[in-house]
C-alpha cells in the first residue's frame, strides 16, 4: 500500500526552524506519511540534505511560482505550513490539497485586519494550529470563526538522549567549574528574553558561594550584561559561552535552568529540551511557557525578588525532591511533546480530515 504524502513548507531554516521541521517531519512519518520539506530561502547554516531549498529570499510571487513548479504532479494528502509567509505562498501554490494546516509559532498571526480578510476570502478551509493554547486563544480573540487546533512543537527525545554530553564533558565544553552549582540560561541575549532579570536574580539569590551563571547564546545585550555583572560584583562567576551549536547537548552542565522570557514568548524550545534532559526549570509565569512546563513547573512572578527567592528554593531542594521534579518534567515531555504524541495528532487529521479541538491533549 502506498504511503500518503505530505508537504512541509517553511520560510527558512534559521534556528530553531531547522530542528522544528526535522521533528515535524519525524512526527508525520510516525503518522504514516512520506514528507517532502521545502525551505523557501537558502540554507542559513549546515544544509539539511533531506530538504529542498528554493533559494528565494524575497518576492512572494517568485516563491509561489517556484513552489508550484516544484509540486507539479504531486498528490499530497496534507500540507503543513510554518509561519505566515509559508501560508501565503503554499495556499496559492498547492490550493487543492485536502488537508492544509498553518502552524503559528508566535503571537499576532491575525492581529492585522487585512490578514483576517484574506483568510476569509482565499483560505476558508485552512486550519490554523497554535504551538501553545495561548497562541490558539489569541488567534480566536482576533478571528473568532477560525478553525484551530493545538499542535505543539515535537521533540525527538531519543535523538536528544543520544547526543547529550555527560555532566563533566558538558561543563568542560562551556568552560564551567566541575563541582560548582551552575545556573544556566539558553537563548539569544535579547530584551525579549530578559537576561538582565536572570542575572540580577542570580547575584541576589541564596546560592552556594561558588555558584556560577552560564549564558549560552549571543546577542545585542552581551556587552551590557558583562558590564552589569562587573557592577554586581559577580563577573568572575558569570560565563558567556556565546553561540554554541546544538546547545541542548550541554544541558547536563546545569543544576537549574532559568527561562525568564516575558509575555511575548509563545512556546519555549529550550524549556522542552531541559525537561527531556532532567534539568529543573525556573520559569516566568507566562501563558506560552506554562503550556510547555505544566503544573509541575517552578514559576516566578514578573520580578527580580520572586525569581531570586525561587532560585534559592531550587538550590535548597533535597535530592529526592529534585529527582521527583525532573521525573515529572520528563514524563510530561514524553506524553505531550514526543514524536509519537505529535504524530498521533497528524494521524487523526489524516484519517478523519477533522481538526482536533484546541486544548485537546
Amino acid at each position: 500500500m502506498t504511503r500518503p504524502r505530505a508537504l512541509q513548507v517553511c520560510p527558512n531554516d534559521h534556528p530553531p526552524f531547522l530542528d522544528i521541521c526535522r521533528h515535524h517531519s519525524a512526527a508525520l512519518a510516525a503518522a504514516g506519511c512520506d514528507t517532502d520539506t521545502i525551505f523557501l530561502g537558502a540554507p542559513r547554516g549546515v544544509r539539511w540534505d533531506a530538504a529542498t531549498y528554493l533559494g528565494i529570499e524575497r518576492g512572494t510571487r517568485r516563491m509561489i511560482d517556484a513552489l508550484r513548479s516544484h509540486c507539479v504532479d504531486r498528490d499530497d494528502r496534507m500540507v503543513v505550513m510554518h509561519r505566515y509567509r509559508a501560508y501565503q505562498v503554499a495556499t496559492r501554490a498547492v490550493a487543492d490539497c485536502p488537508t492544509m494546516v498553518t502552524v503559528a509559532h508566535e503571537f499576532g498571526m491575525f492581529a492585522r485586519r487585512r490578514r483576517r480578510w484574506r483568510q476569509r476570502l482565499f483560505a476558508p478551509n485552512v486550519a490554523f494550529a497554535g504551538v501553545s493554547q495561548a497562541v490558539v486563544d489569541e488567534m480566536h480573540r482576533h478571528h473568532p470563526s477560525l478553525r484551530t487546533l493545538l499542535l505543539p512543537n515535537p521533540i525527538d527525545i531519543a535523538a536528544h538522549d543520544r547526543a547529550r554530553l555527560g555532566r563533566a564533558d558538558a561543563r568542560a565544553t562551556l568552560g564551567l567549574e566541575p563541582d560548582a552549582f551552575v545556573v544556566g540560561s539558553v537563548g539569544r541575549l535579547h530584551p525579549e528574553k530578559r537576561p538582565m532579570l536572570a542575572l540580577d536574580a542570580f547575584a541576589a539569590a541564596a546560592l552556594p558561594r561558588d555558584a556560577q551563571f552560564a549564558f549560552v547564546g549571543d546577542g545585542t545585550l552581551r556587552a551590557v550584561l558583562e558590564a552589569r555583572a562587573r557592577e554586581l560584583g559577580v563577573a568572575e562567576r558569570v560565563r558567556f559561552s556565546g553561540y554554541v551549536a546544538d546547545a541542548a547537548r550541554c544541558l547536563a552542565a546545569f543544576d537549574a535552568l532559568v527561562f525568564a522570557s516575558g509575555p511575548t514568548e509563545a512556546f519555549g524550545m529550550s524549556l522542552l529540551e531541559a525537561m527531556v534532559a532532567r534539568v529543573p526549570v525556573v520559569c516566568a509565569d507566562q501563558a506560552g511557557p506554562r503550556s510547555v512546563l505544566g503544573p509541575d513547573g517552578r514559576y516566578f512572578v514578573d520580578g527580580v525578588a520572586d525569581l531570586t527567592a525561587e532560585l534559592g528554593r531550587v538550590a535548597a531542594m533535597t535530592d529526592s525532591d529534585r529527582a521527583a521534579l525532573c521525573r515529572a518534567q520528563r514524563v510530561r515531555a514524553e506524553q505531550r511533546f514526543s514524536i509519537a504524541a505529535v504524530g498521533s495528532i497528524y494521524e487523526q487529521l489524516l484519517s478523519t480530515g477533522e481538526v482536533r479541538p484546541a486544548g485537546a491533549s
